[in-house]
């Protein structure tokens, strides 16, 4: 079940979402006019944040991968967002987070469970 985080609380949630969840694996799928599109997968969660001024605003950037010394890394930057939804496993942990966009574009960050790491490798 997905519950839908209220705007007013998007900047506090993802301050308390990125301190939580840094470091988990991570697979960003982009769901749009082309369906269904993985940006990547196994990179680990740095941090997500919220910009509500300027052009294209609200923002949120989604910044995966390693800290320097020529780790793979991705900024992946949502503007216009209408809508954050989260889902969570049967522990209460975040297990997804959907971002939608104003044309309805939807961004979802997975986290990946540990059994399908060791699977992929």
């Amino acid at each position: 079940m997905k519950d839908q985080i209220e705007r007013a609380t998007w900047p506090e949630y993802f301050k308390e979402f990125s301190q939580r969840n840094q470091g988990r694996p991570t697979q960003l799928e982009i769901l749009g006019d082309l369906g269904a599109q993985r940006e990547e997968q196994h990179l680990p969660l740095a941090g997500i944040s919220v910009e509500d001024k300027g052009k294209d605003a609200p923002r949120i950037e989604i910044m995966l991968g390693g800290d320097g010394g020529g780790a793979p890394h991705l900024t992946h930057t949502v503007t216009r967002v209408t809508a954050v939804l989260q889902k969570l496993d049967n522990a209460g942990r975040e297990e997804a987070i959907e971002i939608e966009d104003g044309g309805g574009t939807k961004t979802i960050l997975l986290f990946e469970a540990v059994a399908e790491l060791k699977a992929a490798s």
